[in-house]
C-alpha cells in the first residue's frame, strides 16, 4: 500500500515539472536566427565599410523607429498611427557621425524584391518619411559586386572645386589649423547648398571651413 501510494506521488509530481516546464517554453519560445544579414547584404557591407572608411560607424538592422520620431503637435491617436507606420521597419544600414554618433544617412540595399508592388509602397513612404525628417536616404541596387569609389563618391560627394577669387588669394591662403592650402567649394546639400565656402585642402584629416564674405 505504502509503495502504491509513493509511485502516484512521484506521478504527480513529474506531472507538475511537465507542466512547469511547458509554461516556461510558452513564455519564451525563441531560438536564435542566425547571421544578422543575409549573403546579399554582408557582401554589400564589406564595400560599404571600405567607402565609409573612418568617416562613418555602420550599423544594420536599425529599426526606423529609433531614428525619426512623429513630429510635434499630434493628437493622440494621430501620434500612434504615426508611430505604428514606423515602428515594425527597418533601415538595412545607418550611417553615423564616429565622434558622437549623430545620424549622417540611411542606405538601403534593393533586392529583386523591391519590384513588388507591396514593397513599392513600402519604399515609397520610407523616402517620404526620409525627406520630410530631413533625413538623407542613399539606395543601392543588389548586385553580384559592388565599386566601392562609386559607393563613396554617391555617399560622400566631394565638392565641386572652383578658382579662388583673387580678393580670397590676398586675404586668406592657408587653413590656420594645419597650414594647408585653402580651396573653394561649393556646399552640396543642407541649407547652404550652392553656396561656396573656404576649406582646408586636406579633407577628412583637417575638417576647417569658413564662410566666404563679400
Amino acid at each position: 500500500m505504502e509503495f502504491v501510494v509513493l509511485f502516484i506521488l512521484v506521478i504527480i509530481v513529474l506531472i507538475f515539472l511537465s507542466k512547469i516546464k511547458q509554461t516556461e517554453k510558452i513564455e519564451a519560445p525563441y531560438e536564435l536566427r542566425g547571421p544578422l544579414f543575409t549573403p546579399a547584404e554582408r557582401s554589400f557591407y564589406g564595400a560599404l565599410n571600405l567607402a565609409c572608411e573612418s568617416q562613418a560607424l555602420i550599423f544594420g538592422k536599425v529599426r526606423i523607429a529609433d531614428i525619426l520620431k512623429p513630429i510635434k503637435g499630434l493628437n493622440r491617436s494621430e501620434w500612434q498611427t504615426a508611430f505604428n507606420k514606423i515602428s515594425a521597419k527597418h533601415f538595412d544600414f545607418v550611417l553615423c557621425n564616429p565622434n558622437d554618433l549623430s545620424i549622417l544617412a540611411v542606405v538601403e540595399l534593393d533586392d529583386k524584391t523591391h519590384s513588388q508592388q507591396k514593397q513599392i509602397k513600402r519604399d515609397e513612404f520610407v523616402e517620404l518619411a526620409c525627406e520630410t525628417a530631413q533625413l538623407k536616404l542613399h539606395r543601392f541596387k543588389a548586385s553580384a559586386s559592388y565599386s566601392v569609389e562609386e559607393i563613396k563618391s554617391k555617399i560622400f560627394p566631394v565638392a565641386e572645386e572652383i578658382e579662388l577669387p583673387d580678393f580670397v588669394k590676398t586675404d586668406v591662403q592657408a587653413c590656420p589649423k594645419c597650414t594647408s592650402e585653402l580651396v573653394v567649394k561649393t556646399a552640396q546639400k543642407g541649407k547652404n547648398k550652392g553656396n561656396n565656402f573656404l576649406a582646408c585642402s586636406s579633407f577628412p584629416k583637417c575638417r576647417y571651413t569658413e564662410e566666404i564674405e563679400v
